[in-house]
């Protein structure tokens, strides 16, 4: 999902990249400046990505774009921010999670490029499109060019959009989205216009609402929260919406209802940002990822108890909710015996995103976390260690060997996402079962418990995961009990192999 260094040379290994990225968009009625709220905005989906940051605006004079690699403090600092900060219509920022390795600049968003009568495009994505060979012959024949194998999803659809039909950008835009399948939330910028798009399953979220009296599009509630902004919706599943000088305006409409990532609820998005209902009704409804991740670790309070413990510990940040709520559910103390090292280099760091070197993640657990090194706490304990999945293994192997040291007496994991036993092509980190720990293991929470050295594993089920995400929702339970989450408004894919669009495009249906 990466853009190419021009329209003649896409970047090497793209065909092997995927992301799930951040993205903020703001537009305003005139030209004004709006660079330091968007950059503000940005921040509340900067735990998205931390490998590169990017930004286009459109001012006065034409399309401005500023590129690089680090955290946004990283990319823009106080001197960028001076040059840029001028009066614009519209300003998109992109906060990039990049995978399987490539971290060099050419890689980074905005994507930028020409239509055939020289209009400037500029593209932020967060997701993956599918069927990419169908995508890269149908960006080739618009533009009478050839692309290399290795050309990035997000560079061909911005191509395809360069050269897509159309009397207007509006139905150009539209045309475009109508022809590409997969994951993806888009913000596309054209002239004083800005798009925001979703794709049809609306796999990645997306949302709509105003800050400052301007619009304002996020991938998560929490950016407009970072402004004082108000959220007014999500932007629906399939939706393409227009913002300029005029306002807003829907050119094609989507459904409230959502196939959403599980792996966004489980670990991706922040704790305070929120969800909406799955009946798509007003924000005031809306339930935070914090509440639900509480609510699942009093599920598998239910499903998986160990009333015999000494006290539960939740592994900061996305393991802590789980882990108060399990506490709560079985009246078991709480305590907070781990503790997140922001002071450290990889402090800031999500590590299962840092895959740039998969076999460094473990010497780099026990720096961003921090086990409380007094035995008197663990001394012949029985621990209880919430955590919001196990991907790799990485972090509740070292944690697990580290907490027996200091004198524990029995370690126990419990896990807020269901068994990883699949790779994921929609855009999260997980490019085979290879690399996945449960797989190996065929799926056995004890064989995966003997691999990290725990007392035991015990994941939240399929229906209990499903049943915490809409409480006093009647869930589906389809005949098919791998259909669990997509008959409920899901992509649980990575676990049960089931996607709702497959890498060829195809979409399943219900049955």
């Amino acid at each position: 999902m990466l853009p190419g260094k021009s329209s003649k040379s896409p970047v090497k290994s793209a065909k092997t990249l995927q992301e799930k990225c951040g993205i903020v968009g703001i537009a305003s009625r005139n030209f004004s400046r709006s660079l330091a709220v968007a950059l503000l905005a940005a921040r509340g989906v900067q735990h998205r990505g931390l490998q590169g940051a990017g930004l286009a605006l459109y001012s006065k004079d034409g399309l401005k774009t500023y590129r690089g690699i680090g955290s946004l403090d990283d990319v823009f600092t106080n001197e960028v921010i001076s040059k840029l900060d001028i009066p614009n219509n519209w300003v998109m920022i992109h906060c990039r999670y990049g995978t399987y390795g490539d971290y060099n600049q050419t890689n980074l968003q905005p994507c930028i490029a020409s239509s055939q009568t020289g209009e400037k495009i500029s593209v932020v994505h967060n997701g993956q499109f599918v069927g990419i060979g169908d995508l890269k012959s149908k960006a080739e024949k618009l533009q009478n060019t050839k692309y290399a194998s290795t050309a990035s999803d997000t560079y061909l659809f911005t191509q395809l959009l360069a050269g897509v039909k159309g009397k207007t950008w509006d139905e150009k835009v539209v045309n475009c989205v109508n022809r590409c399948k997969g994951a993806f939330s888009l913000i596309i910028g054209v002239g004083n216009n800005l798009y925001a798009v979703r794709d049809n399953f609306g796999i990645r979220p997306l949302f709509v609402g105003k800050a400052f009296g301007r619009y304002m599009v996020a991938s998560e509630t929490h950016a407009f929260d970072k402004v004082e902004g108000k959220v007014e919706g999500e932007v629906g599943r399939g939706e393409v919406i227009k913002l300029s000088p005029s306002g807003l305006k829907t050119l094609k409409k989507g459904s409230k209802r959502s196939h959403t990532c599980d792996f966004e609820f489980a670990y991706f998005s922040r704790p305070d940002s929120l969800y909406s209902s799955r009946d798509g009704s007003n924000s005031k409804d809306w339930s935070s990822y914090g509440s639900f991740r509480e609510r699942c670790g009093a599920k598998l309070a239910e499903e998986m108890p160990i009333e015999h413990a000494d006290f539960v510990v939740g592994v900061p940040a996305s393991g802590v909710a789980l882990a108060v709520g399990y506490a709560a559910k079985l009246r078991l103390p709480y305590k907070q015996a781990i503790i997140r090292d922001h002071f450290d280099p990889y402090g800031t760091q999500r590590l299962f995103m840092r895959d740039d070197d998969i076999n460094k993640i473990s010497g780099k657990v026990l720096g961003k976390l921090s086990v409380i090194p007094d035995r008197n706490i663990w001394k012949n304990a029985i621990v209880v260690l919430g955590d919001d999945s196990i991907v790799r293994g990485n972090v509740s192997r070292m944690l697990t060997k580290l907490i027996f040291e200091y004198g524990a007496r029995q370690v126990h994991w419990i896990v807020g996402f269901p068994v990883l036993m699949k790779p994921c092509y929609l855009g999260v980190s997980i490019r085979s079962d290879g690399e996945l720990v449960a797989p190996r293991m065929n799926g056995d929470a004890k064989k995966i418990a003997k691999f990290i050295g725990a007392s035991s594993v015990n994941y939240i089920s399929n229906l209990g995961f499903v049943e915490a995400k809409y409480p006093g929702v009647k869930v589906i339970l389809p005949k098919n009990k791998n259909e669990i989450f997509v008959a409920n408004g899901g992509c649980g894919g990575c676990v049960t192999g089931l996607y709702p669009v497959s890498k060829n495009g195809k979409y399943y249906k219900n049955r």
